[in-house]
């Protein structure tokens, strides 16, 4: 026939095998935990001799409760009347066990300085369960309202937070509190403020602690 060429053989067509079974699957990889990035600015405070480490944002004050700081940081604020009064009786609680303290500067002339403390005091708990049982009979000897307590991942480890409101000489005040026990000791951070001005950035504080 015309434009037939003898004798040409046309290749075979080349075909994949087709594996039978189940699909390959790729090599699991190995998950760790990831640093939180935080914005610039943010500094560490704490120690060993805390217990604890926390990241505060620029713009918040650290005051060394140990060293005679306290009452120069609170004039240096400008605190006066119940709000300066308030913060040096928790100061001078806080100074008994060792704690990390830091307030946000700008809050001061609204009428409350709004403040973080993280601390680690010797516990026998041992369970989250324990852990709420004690926080919420905690909260009942403070009359604290609008008590919530929620599983949370404190410093890498289960544990709880909670978030409530409480009446003071200066007004109502909000607290978010996160806590972990682990070998014999409680560890906690609380941010507290004035009622309706808890930072935007209070998840990320409460994030940075960090058991030493």
């Amino acid at each position: 026939m015309p434009g037939r060429q003898e004798g040409r053989v046309r290749p075979a067509v080349q075909l994949r095998p087709v594996r039978v079974g189940r699909p390959e699957q790729p090599a699991a990889r190995l998950l760790l935990p990831r640093r939180r990035r935080r914005a610039p600015g943010w500094r560490t405070i704490g120690g060993p001799e805390n217990g604890v480490r926390i990241s505060i944002p620029k713009g918040w004050e650290d005051i060394q409760l140990t060293s005679g700081e306290a009452e120069e940081g609170l004039a240096k604020l400008g605190l006066k009347g119940a709000n300066q009064e308030l913060l040096r009786q928790s100061m001078e609680q806080l100074k008994q066990r060792k704690a990390v303290y830091a307030i946000e500067a700008e809050s001061a002339v609204r009428g409350y300085a709004t403040n973080v403390n993280a601390l680690c005091v010797p516990s026998p708990v041992t369970s989250i369960e324990q852990l709420k049982t004690g926080t919420r009979a905690g909260m009942s000897q403070l009359g604290a309202s609008d008590v919530q307590v929620t599983d949370a991942t404190v410093a890498g480890r289960p544990g709880i937070r909670t978030t409530y409101v409480l009446k003071s000489a200066a007004g109502a005040l909000t607290g978010h509190q996160v806590q972990v026990a682990q070998d014999g000791r409680a560890c906690s951070l609380t941010i507290t403020s004035k009622q309706g001005e808890m930072p935007a950035n209070a998840e990320d504080i409460a994030n940075t602690m960090e058991l030493v």
